[in-house]
This record gives C-alpha cells, structure tokens and sequence, in this order.
C-alpha cells in the first residue's frame, strides 16, 4: 500500500468512522509503475448520509492523484452481499480491507 493510499485513509477517518475502509482498485503507468488514481469503498454506520459524506471526503482528500469513493451504509453493504451479482460484492471479494476498527 502506498503513502497515497495510507494518507486518503487517514484523511477519510478524520471526517467519519467508518466500519470499513477497502482497497479495490490501484491505476499505475506502464513504464514506471507509479500510482495514477485509486478506488477506495467505504462502509459506514446506518443512517449516514451518504451523498453528503462523499462529498465531504472527496473535499479532504489531500491525494496528489484521483480517488474515486464508493460509500455504503452497513446496511446497505449487508444486503448487496447477498447478491454475489452485484458491485459491492465484487468489491468485497476483489478489494484488500485497508481500515476496520479493532473490537
């Protein structure tokens, strides 16, 4: 994981508390490798807002490179899971858990 990516997490748990921060997709140039954009997926408590969170993160964001945010509710993550069809459960299967908080 990169310092981008370690920073665009922190960054992310100073604005919410997510239940789960992951990685699921890294965009690098052909030559040297290096980072271009990342995609990160985000799960939060139900009844967060969603719209409104996206855009407050995307706001404190201090990546030099693009991210790109896909944000669930608990809930909302729970039950697309059921459904292997589906985005967040490619995610899931996909992506590397880069934040849970320890229980």
């Amino acid at each position: 994981m990169t310092e981008a990516i370690r920073q665009a997490a922190q960054d992310i748990l100073r604005i919410c508390q997510p239940r789960k921060i992951i990685l699921f997709a890294e965009k690098r140039t052909m030559a040297t490798g290096k980072l271009k954009a990342f995609s990160l997926c985000v799960v939060v408590p139900d009844g967060t807002d969603c719209r409104h969170l996206r855009t407050q993160l995307h706001l404190a964001l201090s990546a030099d490179v693009p991210v790109n945010l896909s944000l669930y509710t608990a809930e909302e993550w729970d039950d697309l899971l059921e459904d292997e069809t589906s985005y967040a459960a490619w995610i899931a299967r996909k992506g590397q858990v880069i934040y849970e908080p320890k229980t």
